[in-house]
């Protein structure tokens, strides 16, 4: 019973590994520059912001939860108006 529980709590709290975080940005800045025409200040910016995110999301709850806030808040910032409107009309950038 004991080897459950334990199992319970370290499932849960495994970040997802820095590869496959990075390959995940990566993917994600390639198709929004390709989508939104981003200069390339802006790729590394939005880069790293999806990078921050894709670190610090743990459990699934954590998906749309406090760093998902984060990564749009400071996706507002890096973006042109209307290169925030498109993102955030697309379901799929919007909510990964």
């Amino acid at each position: 019973m004991t080897l459950v529980m334990m199992m319970a709590i370290a499932i849960p709290a495994a970040a997802m590994p820095y590869n496959t975080a990075r390959n995940e940005a990566l993917f994600l800045a390639d198709k929004m520059a390709y989508e939104l025409g981003l200069t390339a200040t802006q790729y590394e910016a939005v880069y790293e912001i999806n990078l921050d995110y894709l670190l610090n999301v743990d459990t699934r709850a954590d998906v749309f939860g406090f760093w998902w806030e984060v990564r749009n808040r400071d996706l507002r910032y890096v973006l042109s108006t209307w290169q925030y409107d498109r993102f955030m009309a697309s379901e799929w950038f919007y909510r990964p």
